[in-house]
């Protein structure tokens, strides 16, 4: 019943994300002796994964929020349910959670480039140059914003791929 509540209205999607957001920030949070707490009550290197999920959970909070003043507005105005792409939903957290996974192996870079082309293709875009163009260049400036600016120590990969990572920073004249 409150599944097809939720459903009825939109906001299943809007729960996921939050939901996954906050499942993932208590694994940060309470991820026993891994690297991903060193910085435990104080910013640092590993404090971005944990922005980044409060930027998700307040983004499915957001979205929800729209979702639910338009299902009051249809519902007002006698139109057609909310209508939204499941598979899409379900490719976006995948998209995040493998990211985050990926890092670790393939490097910062890579795995940032491989999710803003995914996230692009699932957002609708298609053309070839457009989508490599967009994702090398938010590639770059997050490499740039995280490793010139803020000087922070991103994960490079592992074997083969910390090799390929540090020839990459490099060429581009950040390492």
């Amino acid at each position: 019943m409150l599944l097809t509540s939720l459903n009825r209205h939109g906001l299943t999607g809007p729960l996921v994300t939050v939901c996954v957001g906050v499942v993932a920030l208590i694994f940060l949070h309470d991820g026993g002796d891994t690297k991903l707490v060193v910085d435990e009550g104080s910013l640092g290197p590993w404090s971005w994964p944990r922005v980044m999920l409060f930027g998700v959970i307040v983004s499915g909070l957001i979205w929800g929020v729209s979702r639910w003043h338009l299902a009051k507005k249809i519902a007002n105005d006698n139109q057609s349910e909310i209508q939204y792409d499941s598979v899409k939903l379900v490719g976006g957290i995948l998209a995040v959670v493998l990211y985050g996974a990926a890092m670790v192996y393939i490097g910062f870079a890579f795995a940032t480039f491989f999710f803003l082309v995914t996230w692009f293709l699932l957002g609708g875009l298609r053309k070839p140059l457009p989508l490599i163009a967009n994702s090398v260049l938010g590639t770059l400036a997050l490499l740039y914003l995280f490793l010139k600016v803020a000087y922070l120590p991103l994960p490079r990969g592992i074997g083969f791929m910390d090799r390929l990572t540090v020839a990459l920073y490099q060429f581009l004249g950040i390492f």
